[in-house]
């Protein structure tokens, strides 16, 4: 029999933490790996059944989550449809969108973002200022925001809760949380040496936590489009 992911005592605590804050129903889908005997090259996931595990043992704290199991090389479209990547991959939602996802297994303070963003869906009450909300409405083009976090480090799950709360407040936006240590080629790529990272667009790249006017601000950046310039020097 496999030893739970959840330990007793935060297993209760989940459950109330749930049954107090949960409203609508939350949609989560992991992207995996089914079991096989045979190992093909390249599509190895050692992480794939902590992963399922742990999201099994989350569920079935409270109805109010619908987990989903997706086979990433069984079912190449749906993955491509959600714009999944890689495995393990985790996306939360209350309407099927995509826009919010974890790569990696959500342990240590990864799990602490993963409740956060259930709660968030699932209340439909979003935690950004009505200030940020007000000025992401100006946004003209996509914008993917991806965060480089480890499970040790308590200053991720803050920024992780962030990037996800703007993709939640606009669907031009999309944020993933990237754990490093189960992707290093991936971090190494991005050149990560310490956590947190964000990058916006593959071209802006912020080192260490951001407040929420720090975050906006480059978001702003990436996906607000200068308007055009006329012939007399005005913009419009």
């Amino acid at each position: 029999m496999q030893k739970p992911m959840i330990s007793d005592q935060d297993r209760s605590q989940l459950k109330r933490t749930f049954r107090k804050d949960l409203k609508a129903q939350v949609q989560i889908r992991l992207f995996t790996q089914k079991p096989s005997v045979i190992t093909i090259p390249g599509r190895e996931c050692p992480h794939c059944p902590q992963t399922q595990q742990l999201l099994e043992e989350l569920a079935a704290l409270t109805p109010k989550i619908d987990l989903e199991t997706v086979d990433f090389y069984n079912d190449p479209q749906v993955a491509q449809d959600q714009g999944v990547t890689r495995i393990p991959a985790i996306v939360i939602s209350a309407d099927g969108s995509s826009r919010v996802k974890f790569y990696g297994a959500p342990m240590g303070y990864g799990m602490a973002a993963m409740v956060a963003d259930i709660k968030t869906i699932s209340r439909s009450v979003s935690p950004l200022s009505m200030d940020t909300r007000k000025k992401l409405r100006k946004l003209t083009q996509k914008v993917h925001i991806q965060v480089f976090v480890t499970p040790a480090s308590a200053d991720c799950p803050g920024l992780a809760c962030l990037a996800h709360a703007l993709a939640i407040e606009n669907p031009l936006v999309a944020a993933d949380v990237v754990e490093i240590q189960e992707f290093p080629m991936l971090a190494r790529n991005y050149g990560v040496r310490s956590v947190p990272v964000t990058v916006i667009n593959e071209h802006i790249r912020l080192s260490g936590p951001l407040s929420e006017p720090q975050l906006l601000e480059k978001v702003l950046e990436a996906g607000v489009r200068p308007e055009p310039v006329t012939a007399d020097g005005t913009t419009g």
